[in-house]
C-alpha cells in the first residue's frame, strides 16, 4: 500500500494548487483583476450544484451518504465521452471491457469476466430507472443524456439486484416547455462519419415529446487481416430514443419512453493471438507465426457482432399530500448474432457461430414520503421476468484431436425475481442523519440445455444435458450515518450488504450452477464544498468482504468454451478522491484517483493454464505447473493450484484522471473552449493466474471548440492522441490466448447547431 500512496502523492502533486491548504491563494493568483472585469458575476458564482437520484429521490450530490461520481451533459460533451467505454477515462473507479457483444463493468475491482448470455453482471446498469439485466445492453452509445451517475459500493437496498459492486445509471433528457434542438455532424479518420440530432419541446398544454437520433459509419478499419485480404476492426451503428411526457394534473405525470439501437462491428471479436501464446496456428511446413502487429489479425474466419435491442417503458408518478407514488413498467428485447474465429490464427481451428436472445419484463412500485420533517421513508416492490437463450455451433480442425467435426450448444434460462424493500431516514440531531434500509430478494431460475458433438460423418450426438431449477433468496441491508461538520462539509459512514444470485452457464449446459456471491462493504467518507463553492472535494475509504466470488476460466478440454465457477473469498480495500474546481470564471479543473487492493483471500482449487510444452508438478501450490521447453504451439495444460493472495481480474492498484476546461470569450468573434482529459492506469490482470496481464498505460483526449455565435460552432477533437497501445481483452481458451486492442489515436471534426 505504501507504493500506492507514493504514486498517489506524485499524481495529486500535479493538481496541488487546487487540493492543498493554500488553495485559496492559488485561486486568488489565478484570478487577476483583468479577468474579474471580463467575467460577469453570474458566470463566476463557482460550481453548479449537481442533483442525483442515488437514493431514488432527487438530492444534492453532497447530501448523499454514498460515494457517487456524476457526469453532467456539459461534461460529457466537452470531454468527448460518447459511450459507456469512455466512462473509464473520467471515473477512475470504473474499468470497462468489451467481450464480443457484451459490456463488462468493474467498479472498485468488483465485476464479472463472464460475457455469456444470461449473465447479469456484478454491477447493475440502469437507464431512466429501468434495470437492464443482460450485458449486451451495457454497450451503450450516448445521446440526449442529462447526466450519468456512478454509484460506488453495493446498493443492495433501493436498487438491489446484482448491484454488488455498484451501478451505472444513465438519465436521459426530458422534453420541457420550450423547444430545444441540438444537431451535430462529424467526420473522423478511418473514414468515419457520424451524426446526432435531438429535438424536444411542447406539443400542447401538459404534453411534451422529443426524439433523439444517432448514427456512425466507419469505412476503414483500424487493422488489417492478411489471411482474408481485408481490413478489420470497424463498424457502424444507428439508434433512436423518444419520450412522451404527459402531465394531466399538477399531481400526476406519465413518461412513455422507447428506444431502438442496431450495431454491426468486429472491434471486439477480431481476435488475434496474444504475444504470450503461439496457440495451434502453425501452418505445416512454415515457421511459427509471430504475433501480428498492433490492431491486425490473422483470423481465417470473418468476425462480426450483429446486434439489435429495443425497449418500451412507462413511468408514472402521482403526488399525494404527504407522499409520492412511482410505478415503472418496462419490456426489453435483445438479439445478437456473432461469428468469429475463436483461435485467432490463419488455420480453421475453431470457428464459432453464436446466436443469443434475451427478453425482460420489469415492474417496480415505490412510495416515498414528501414531507420535510425529521423522518423520511420509502418502500417498494420489484418484479423481473427474464429469458435468455444461447445457440452455438463450433467447427474446426481442433476437434479432430477428439475425432470430431465440431460441437454444438443449445441452452435456455428463465428467471423470476421478486423483491420488497424499504428505507428510512431520521435526523437524530439538527446536523446528524441516520439511514437504514432492508431488502428481501427471491430468485427462481429454470434451466434447460444440452451439449452435443458432431461426428466426422456429420451426425450430431447429444453428450450431456441439464434440466434444472434453482431458487436463491437473500436479505440485504444498509446502515448509514451522515454528520454535517459545517454547512458545506460533512462526514458519512456506512455498512452495506449485497447479493448476486447464483446462475447456470449457458455456454456449458452440463456444468453445475454457481453459488450466489455475497458482499459486506464498510465505507467512510468526507464530502466538502470549499472556498465559496469553488472547490468540491470528496474522499472515501472502504473495505469489502466478498464470499463465493464468481469467476470465469477456460475449458481446456472443450475448444472455444468457458466455464463459470466460484472462488472462495475476496477482500477489497481502497481509497477514492474526486475533486472539481472552478479556478477562475474561465478555468475548471477536475479529476481524482482510486487506490485499490483487491485479492483472493482463498481460492484453493483454481485452474492455472500453461502454454505447452508444460507439466503439472506441484498440485495445490501457487505455481502448480511449469513450461518445460520452447513454445511449439498447442493446447494449454491446465493445473489445479492455489490462487490465494493473487489479485482479482481488472483491479488496477491505481487509476487517476486529470481534466480541464478553459473557456475564453473572443469579443464579437465568439468564444473558444479548450478541453483535455488525462487518464493513467497502473495495469491489471485479465485472469487470476498472472498469465495474461495489461501493463500500465496513459491516455489523453483533447478538444477545441470555436463558437462564432451562440447557437453554432465547430469542434476539433482527438482521442488517445499519443496512440497508447493497450488491450481491452485478453482471454485464455483451449487453443491459445487471444487479445483485442483498444482504439488507436482518432481525430475528427464536428459541426454543431443548438437552438
Amino acid at each position: 500500500m505504501k507504493s500506492k500512496l507514493v504514486r498517489a502523492s506524485s499524481v495529486s502533486g500535479a493538481v496541488a494548487c487546487v487540493l492543498s491548504v493554500g488553495t485559496a491563494s492559488c485561486f486568488a493568483q489565478a484570478e487577476t483583476e483583468a479577468e474579474k472585469t471580463e467575467v460577469s458575476a453570474d458566470q463566476y458564482e463557482g460550481l453548479q450544484s449537481i442533483v442525483v437520484t442515488a437514493q431514488r429521490r432527487e438530492q444534492n450530490l453532497q447530501d448523499v451518504p454514498i460515494s457517487v461520481s456524476a457526469i453532467t451533459a456539459e461534461s460529457l460533451e466537452n470531454l468527448g465521452i460518447e459511450n459507456t467505454q469512455d466512462l473509464t477515462a473520467a471515473v477512475p473507479a470504473i474499468q470497462f471491457t468489451r467481450s464480443g457483444p457484451s459490456g463488462l463493468f468493474f467498479i472498485r475491482g468488483v465485476g464479472t469476466t463472464n460475457p455469456a448470455a444470461g449473465e447479469e453482471g456484478a454491477n447493475a446498469f440502469y437507464v431512466d430507472g429501468v434495470y437492464l439485466p443482460d450485458l449486451f445492453q451495457a454497450v451503450n452509445t450516448f445521446n440526449n443524456i442529462e447526466r450519468v451517475e456512478v454509484l460506488k459500493g453495493p446498493q443492495g437496498t433501493l436498487f438491489g439486484r446484482n448491484a454488488t459492486g455498484g451501478l451505472v445509471h444513465i438519465i436521459t433528457k426530458e422534453p420541457g416547455e420550450t423547444l430545444e434542438v441540438k444537431a451535430q455532424a462529424g467526420y473522423a479518420n478511418y473514414e468515419t462519419s457520424s451524426g446526432r440530432l435531438y429535438i424536444g419541446g411542447p406539443l400542447g398544454e401538459g404534453v411534451a415529446a422529443d426524439i433523439a437520433l444517432t448514427a456512425m459509419h466507419q469505412d476503414e478499419g483500424w487493422g488489417d487481416n492478411p489471411t482474408r485480404g481485408e481490413d478489420t476492426r470497424k463498424g457502424e451503428y444507428w439508434g433512436a430514443r423518444s419520450k412522451l411526457v404527459l402531465e394531466p394534473t399538477d399531481r400526476a405525470k406519465f413518461v412513455v419512453s422507447g428506444d431502438y439501437f442496431d450495431t454491426e462491428d468486429n472491434r471486439a471479436l477480431a481476435w488475434r493471438l496474444a504475444e504470450e501464446s503461439l496457440g495451434l496456428n502453425i501452418v505445416p511446413g512454415a515457421d511459427a507465426p509471430s504475433a501480428p502487429d498492433d490492431w491486425d489479425t490473422r483470423a481465417d474466419a470473418p468476425s462480426l457482432v450483429d446486434m439489435s435491442t429495443w425497449g418500451l417503458s412507462l413511468t408514472g408518478t402521482y403526488g399525494f399530500d404527504r407522499a409520492e407514488l412511482t410505478s415503472i413498467t418496462s419490456y426489453r428485447e435483445n438479439e445478437n448474432h456473432n461469428i468469429f474465429d475463436a483461435d485467432g490464427g490463419e488455420l480453421p481451428l475453431v470457428d464459432i457461430d453464436y446466436t443469443a436472445e434475451t427478453t425482460a419484463f420489469q415492474q417496480e412500485v415505490r412510495i416515498a414520503s414528501t414531507t420535510s420533517g425529521a423522518f423520511g421513508w420509502q418502500a417498494g416492490a420489484f418484479y423481473l421476468h427474464s429469458k435468455a437463450s444461447n445457440r452455438q455451433s463450433h467447427r474446426g480442425q481442433a476437434f479432430a484431436l477428439q475425432k470430431l467435426l465440431g460441437a454444438d450448444v443449445d441452452a435456455e434460462m428463465e428467471t423470476d425475481s421478486y423483491a420488497v424493500f424499504g428505507e428510512a431516514t431520521y435526523n437524530v440531531a439538527p446536523r446528524t442523519e441516520l439511514v437504514g434500509g432492508v431488502r428481501y430478494t427471491a430468485d427462481e431460475r429454470s434451466f434447460d440445455g444440452e451439449q452435443g458433438v458432431v461426428l466426422p460423418s456429420g451426425v450430431p450426438v447429444i453428450v450431456g444435458s441439464r434440466d434444472d431449477d434453482q431458487s436463491y433468496d437473500a436479505v440485504t441491508w444498509r446502515v448509514a450515518a451522515r454528520h454535517d461538520l459545517t454547512s458545506t462539509v460533512n462526514l458519512y459512514a456506512s455498512v452495506n450488504r449485497g447479493f448476486k444470485a447464483g446462475s447456470f452457464s449457458l455456454q456449458n449446459p452440463t456444468a453445475a450452477p454457481v453459488d450466489p456471491q455475497y458482499i459486506t462493504a464498510y465505507e467512510v467518507g468526507l464530502k466538502s464544498e470549499l472556498f465559496d463553492n469553488r472547490l468540491r472535494l470528496n474522499l472515501s475509504g472502504y473495505h469489502y468482504d466478498i464470499s463465493d466470488y464468481q469467476v470465469r476460466s477456460a475449458a481446456v478440454a472443450n475448444p472455444g468454451s468457458l466455464v463459470l465457477l466460484n472462488a472462495a473469498d475476496v477482500t477489497v480495500e481502497g481509497f477514492d478522491l474526486d475533486f472539481d474546481a472552478a479556478v477562475t470564471g474561465k478555468l475548471r479543473v477536475f479529476g481524482g484517483f482510486t487506490l485499490l487492493d483487491s485479492t483472493f483471500d482463498s481460492f484453493e482449487n483454481a485452474p492455472f493454464v500453461y502454454p505447452n510444452p508444460a507439466v503439472c508438478d506441484a498440485p495445490g501450490s501457487s505455481d502448480p505447473g511449469r513450461v518445460v521447453g520452447e513454445q511449439v504451439g498447442g493446447l494449454f495444460t491446465s493445473c489445479i493450484g492455489d490462487a490465494s493472495g493473487s489479485p482479482t481480474p481488472l483491479a488496477p492498484d491505481f487509476t487517476g484522471s486529470l481534466g480541464a476546461t478553459y473557456v475564453t470569450p473572443l469579443g464579437n468573434r465568439g468564444e473558444l473552449r479548450l478541453s483535455g482529459l488525462l487518464n493513467h492506469n497502473a495495469g491489471y490482470n485479465f485472469e487470476f493466474d498472472d498469465f495474461l496481464t495489461q501493463d500500465s498505460f496513459t491516455t489523453l483526449n483533447v478538444s477545441a471548440e470555436y463558437r462564432p455565435a451562440e447557437n453554432w460552432g465547430v469542434e476539433i477533437w482527438g482521442k488517445n492522441v499519443t496512440e497508447e497501445e493497450y488491450f481491452t481483452q485478453k482471454l485464455s481458451v483451449a487453443t491459445g490466448a487471444l487479445t483485442t486492442q483498444a482504439a488507436p489515436a482518432t481525430f475528427g471534426i464536428n459541426l454543431k447547431y443548438d437552438y
